[in-house]
């Protein structure tokens, strides 16, 4: 498992983009459309974090 700090923005830019994504998705990816729903349902269910995160790199 990963663990990815984002700003609240950060969050609503991915949020976002991700719905754009999936809807670019037809009916023959269902596969591929079940992942980005369950990558959306993460996104919304993410909860605040009060600690500075350690960026690496």
């Amino acid at each position: 498992m990963n663990m990815v700090h984002l700003t609240d923005t950060e969050l609503a830019l991915t949020r976002n983009a991700m719905q754009s994504y999936l809807s670019t998705f037809g009916h023959d990816e269902a596969d591929v459309r079940a992942q980005v729903r369950s990558v959306i349902a993460k996104l919304n269910a993410a909860e605040q974090d009060d600690e500075e995160p350690i960026i690496i790199g």
